[in-house]
């Protein structure tokens, strides 16, 4: 069986990138072709082999500080500063390339699948690593884009955009670029004339029989009544979450239903989010809402604490045991809580965040807010939530067309395509 590389910055996480890939990886399996992960860091035990080069994490030291000093002001960085600073990327550079390509030679890898490794800069280096070994090695190769530097504020202001033309992404030979929603494949096409394949993220919906019934006592292990309602955001606690919506919405719903109602996010909060943090606890005690978190803490109404659930549980649990699913996100490369809630048929509250338009076409059901909790979206959740039948109609017909569109078996057929055309 040949294998293929999986490479990323950062693998195995809660991350869109990392789920994704983990799907990517089932589906090159049932390519005949074996999956061996390579990145800098892995946030929890990988399946398949996997193999760690420590300069590929995006916080080792030398990577967070070439990076600093690129996304800096021209005019704030000297010319002796800017020799300094590409003789360090360079250096960099070589490093993470001998490893990889020692590691590529010992377990004998015939492709490459990036994923978002050249399409933001977060890895200047490993970036210019890739590029030189497809290059080089005229290795076939598929880079899947999640999103681009161009998309973010902080990549705007630098010192190095001779390099982001060049390699974020590269326009080489033998690489197929795929996107994961519309706007990015014209994106990419305007910025740098790339033409890209669009495959959008996907459910394995055969998982869903192998679950077990251990979620019945999720509700039970959080307190929650069976008159209650539990509400799921499951995000990472960052900003562009926009998790205060979800916390408005409840404060608006508690005044319209009887029971309480609960707000449960799933994901941790980075580093570099803390204040954020803050500001939704303070929120959530100040607005008595009954917020879970799964990092162990919990504030609002009872004020209780709940233990490190996803020890007993799993995010497939949650989602079983939930009401509703809110996700208020202001930006999304895709958004997987969406075709999530559509299979385990669940409601959903979303905002109308760009890329949406791309399932909303598809014709589903959701209850879409464009950045405001208003009136008419509090009174469709109140009957969604009390009309069983009204909400049985509405996730049966949603989970019907996620299963049609969004499912593994389309996958593999698409990146068949893909790779019989590298």
């Amino acid at each position: 069986m040949k294998k293929i590389a999986i490479i990323s910055t950062r693998l195995a996480g809660i991350d869109g990138v990392s789920i994704e890939a983990d799907k990517w990886a089932k589906t090159y399996n049932a390519l005949n072709l074996e999956p061996v992960f390579i990145a800098g860091k892995f946030e929890k035990a990988s399946s398949g082999y996997s193999c760690i080069i420590e300069e590929m994490d995006y916080h080792h030291p030398e990577i967070e500080r070439i990076k600093s000093l690129a996304f800096s002001r021209e005019e704030n960085t000297g010319k002796r500063d800017r020799l300094k600073l590409r003789e360090s990327i360079n250096s960099a550079k070589n490093i993470i390339k001998k490893k990889l390509t020692h590691a590529f030679d010992e377990n004998n890898i015939k492709y490459l699948s990036i994923e978002n490794a050249l399409s933001i800069p977060l890895n200047i280096p490993l970036g210019i690593a890739l590029s030189e070994i497809i290059l080089e090695r005229k290795v076939k190769a598929i880079t899947r884009h999640h999103d681009f530097y161009w998309e973010r504020k902080e990549f705007l202001e630098n010192c190095i955009q001779d390099i982001l033309d060049e390699y974020f992404p590269p326009d080489i030979e033998r690489l197929e670029h795929v996107v994961i929603n519309t706007i990015a494949k014209k994106s990419l096409y305007f910025k740098k004339g790339i033409k890209a394949n669009y495959i959008p993220n996907v459910f394995d919906f055969k998982s869903l029989d192998s679950c077990s019934k251990n979620y019945e006592n999720l509700r039970n292990s959080l307190n929650i009544g069976e008159s209650d309602y539990l509400f799921l955001q499951p995000t990472r606690i960052i900003q562009r979450k926009k998790i205060e919506r979800s916390i408005e919405l409840i404060e608006k719903l508690s005044k319209k239903i009887k029971g309480k109602i609960y707000l449960f996010i799933t994901g941790k909060v980075e580093n570099d989010e803390i204040n954020y943090f803050y500001k939704i606890k303070k929120l959530s005690e100040e607005k008595k809402i009954n917020l879970i978190l799964s990092n162990g803490h919990a504030v609002g109404g009872d004020d209780f604490l709940v233990a490190d659930i996803f020890k007993l549980y799993n995010i497939y649990d949650a989602y079983r045991s939930c009401d509703m699913v809110t996700f208020p996100s202001d930006v999304e490369g895709f958004g997987d809580p969406v075709i999530e809630a559509c299979a385990f048929k669940k409601p959903l509250f979303v905002n109308n965040y760009p890329v949406l338009a791309d399932m909303l076409e598809k014709g589903f059901n959701f209850i879409v807010i464009n950045k405001k909790v208003d009136g008419d979206c509090v009174e469709r959740v109140h009957n969604i939530l009390t009309d069983y039948e009204y909400r049985s109609k509405i996730v049966e017909k949603n989970y019907e067309i996620a299963k049609k569109f969004y499912s593994m078996e389309s996958l593999v057929e698409r990146l068949r395509e893909v790779l019989s055309s590298t």
